[in-house]
This record gives structure tokens, C-alpha cells and sequence, in this order.
């Protein structure tokens, strides 16, 4: 199906077809209005009496290079404090998530610290004898820290998304380099 649009201008005065979209301005304030040649020169003959006695506006100046530079440090100043800030961020990440590894390295350190006893103990139990301030291989590991195996690789998944959830979210602000 086709379809025409036709746009007819009607004056905005009296509703006679309209032959002018004329423009003007009042107080910074732009106008548009559609006009037939009647009224389109009766209020030009009014304008120019105003028109004939006005002055045209100058163009808005240019920054100075001065506003410029000021506008350019301030500018630099916030994008330094969100670098900060993004840093600092970043920082307390990195030292969440290392607290919460560190759990894991004592238990390491206590199975190397065991590891290094149970030789001793099996030269004491071959000898016969215990050395002096040496525990034996059950005494040397507190109950609750035993060594374990290895967690299967079935396991190994739901620990890293527990990883994963422990690590905090970082709300970083927003900022664009784009300049307004």
C-alpha cells in the first residue's frame, strides 16, 4: 500500500494558506512563524524600524588560554584522585584475597613442618631409642590439622567458586576521558 504525507503550511495568523516560515529572535529566545506574504511583510515593515536601529551580536568569545589551563588542571586533578582511589581499591583486593589464602599456607607449613618430624621419628623407632625433644609421628601433628589427601578433581571446582565468591567485589567509580 502506498501511503502520501502532504504538509501544508497554514498561517498562523488567520488559518489562510501559509507561503513564509519566518524566524526571529527576542531576548536570546528563537521564534518560527507561518505566515502568508500579507503578514510575512506587515511584520517585517514593523521589524525594520527595530532592525534598522539594532547592532549585530558578537559571537561569544573563545576560552581564554588561561580557562583553558585552569580547566585542564582540574580536569587532571580528578582523573588523579579516581587513579588513586582505583588503586586503593585494587590494594585492599589484593590484601583481602591474600588474607584469605593465608589460611591455606599455614596448613601447608604445618604439613611440612610434620613431614620433617616423621623422618626423625622413623630413625627413632629403627634406633629403638626417641631423640631428646623429638615427639613421635602421632604426637607431632595435632588432631585437628592431620594431613589430608588431596581433594579429588570433583572437589576441586565447587572450592574455586568458593574462591571466587570469597573474593570481594570492587565498586569502582566511573569516569570517561572524554572531554565536555
Amino acid at each position: 500500500m502506498a501511503e502520501r504525507i502532504q504538509v501544508e503550511l497554514v498561517d498562523d495568523i488567520d488559518g489562510s494558506p501559509a507561503k513564509h516560515t519566518v524566524t526571529f529572535a527576542l531576548d536570546g529566545v528563537s521564534y518560527e512563524i507561518d505566515l502568508n506574504d500579507g503578514h510575512a511583510k506587515e511584520l517585517r515593515s514593523v521589524l525594520d524600524g527595530y532592525i534598522a536601529k539594532a547592532r549585530s551580536p558578537k559571537p561569544a568569545p573563545d576560552r581564554t588560554k588561561r580557562q583553558q589551563e585552569r580547566e585542564d588542571e582540574t580536569n587532571r586533578r580528578a582523573n588523579k584522585q579516581l587513579t588513586e582511589q582505583i588503586r586503593g581499591a585494587a590494594q585492599r583486593s589484593r590484601e583481602q584475597l591474600h588474607r584469605q589464602k593465608s589460611p591455606d599456607a599455614a596448613d601447608d607449613a604445618q604439613e611440612q613442618e610434620s613431614e620433617a618430624a616423621a623422618p626423625a621419628a622413623d630413625e627413632a623407632a629403627v634406633s629403638g631409642s626417641r631423640p631428646t625433644g623429638s615427639r613421635s609421628a602421632d604426637e607431632s601433628r595435632p588432631a585437628e590439622s592431620q594431613v589430608t589427601e588431596a581433594p579429588d578433581a570433583a572437589e576441586r571446582p565447587e572450592q574455586q567458586d568458593e574462591d571466587d565468591a570469597a573474593v570481594p567485589a570492587v565498586a569502582l567509580p566511573l569516569f570517561s576521558s572524554a572531554t565536555d
